[in-house]
């Protein structure tokens, strides 16, 4: 069963442009924003005020943790049930000076506003001088949220770092392009398009990785609103680089399904998913190795989703790639489960019923793992 089987193709596009992510938080009314004394989870979060807060932070040389939270965002629950409970999430947390700002207030809209928060809940992690270290938002389960909390301490890839890496090298085309992405990502479509504007000035030929990839998120956007998927096949056909083609056929797997599902016409339909087939044959080995387990497992559940349509070599092959998924990530049951859904497809019964007992061990709390090996037990 698959963690996630949707990959953002490109970020979203927000309306309203925000202010230079560059420039310190504006300031507010000294009673303007202080958190309600509720214990909403583990996290120590600030007690005073905003103003209180950067105070601190100017003095203790602390990274500064804003969570834009909503209590009736589905997102932002689970962010609290899960993510902050857990024991290293709440450890590493520490560090740093957390701050819980509810988003449903009118006193919020200041800060809602310089950092363009559309949509609980939104993580904003802020240098102890009060500028903008980096932004993410939605909800990320406890392990990639500390890897992504661990780059943002490391101030790998963040505003502050993209911004000293082009301030070093002008030339940096690659930095410009991640930068303009995060720009846009908050709402800045003039910091957006400052950015793009200069890799384009700087690589008129559009020869450069950064403008490559401009071009393939380009085609991406138009192929998902019309599912006109033959200017990314072209562009495969053209592209040598692994990391850029590794991208582009995640892009073409996961439009074809998606136009499989979408179109009337049963043939059409059909032909789609014969086509999510074989894109997932050729995107498998570009697959970085740090990414066997997620895109892996998405891969393998798709055809075991879509077995009623697929070929007994088609079903070898996600078990092929369920075995790569669970090499990577043993211990993760929803990726054994794929494993032993893509066995039993085959009419391995019994190596699936190990596999499924495997689930049941790794996460006894989780009825879906009981409920599949009744359902095994019962058709073998």
């Amino acid at each position: 069963m698959p963690l996630a089987l949707f990959l953002l193709l490109c970020a979203p596009i927000l309306s309203a442009p925000a202010a230079d992510p560059g420039l310190r938080t504006l300031p507010l009314r000294p009673s303007a924003l202080r958190p309600k004394p509720v214990q909403r989870d583990k996290i120590a979060w600030f007690a005073g005020s905003y103003e209180e807060l950067l105070s601190e932070a100017a003095k203790s040389k602390r990274i500064v943790f804003l969570d834009f939270y909503s209590h009736g965002n589905a997102y932002s629950k689970k962010l609290e049930k899960t993510t902050y409970l857990d024991a290293q999430v709440v450890s590493e947390l520490r560090a740093l000076l957390c701050f819980s700002i509810d988003a449903d207030t009118k006193e919020s809209k200041p800060l809602r506003k310089r950092f363009q928060v559309q949509s609980p809940p939104a993580l904003v992690f802020l240098d102890p001088d009060g500028t903008l270290r980096d932004q993410i938002s939605g909800y990320f389960a406890p392990e990639p949220f500390l890897k992504e909390l661990a780059r943002i301490k490391a101030n790998q890839g963040t505003f502050s770092d993209l911004r000293a890496r082009i301030q070093k090298s002008g030339d940096d085309l690659d930095s410009r392009w991640e930068l303009a992405r995060k720009l846009r990502s908050t709402g800045d479509l003039l910091g957006y398009e400052e950015q793009v504007a200069e890799i384009l000035e700087r690589d008129p030929n559009r020869r450069t990785m950064a403008a490559r990839r401009m071009r393939l998120e380009h085609l991406q956007a138009a192929a998902s609103e019309r599912y006109e998927l033959e200017p990314l096949y072209q562009f495969v056909t053209a592209e040598k680089e692994p990391a850029l083609l590794f991208e582009a056929w995640w892009a073409i797997w996961a439009l074809e399904v998606e136009a499989s599902r979408a179109v009337n016409d049963p043939e059409r339909s059909r032909q789609h998913l014969l086509r999510h087939f074989a894109a997932a044959r050729a995107l498998w080995p570009l697959v970085p190795r740090e990414q066997h387990r997620t895109v892996g497992n998405n891969i393998a559940w798709n055809f075991y989703e879509n077995r009623t349509h697929a070929t007994p070599t088609d079903l070898e092959f996600a078990l092929e790639v369920a075995r790569g998924a669970v090499a990577a990530a043993p211990d993760a049951a929803y990726v054994v489960d794929t494993l032993a859904c893509c066995l039993f497809a085959l009419g391995k019964r019994d190596e699936a019923l190990v596999q499924v007992r495997r689930c049941v061990e790794l996460d006894p709390e989780n009825p879906t793992w009981r409920e599949r090996l009744a359902l095994f037990e019962q058709q073998r």
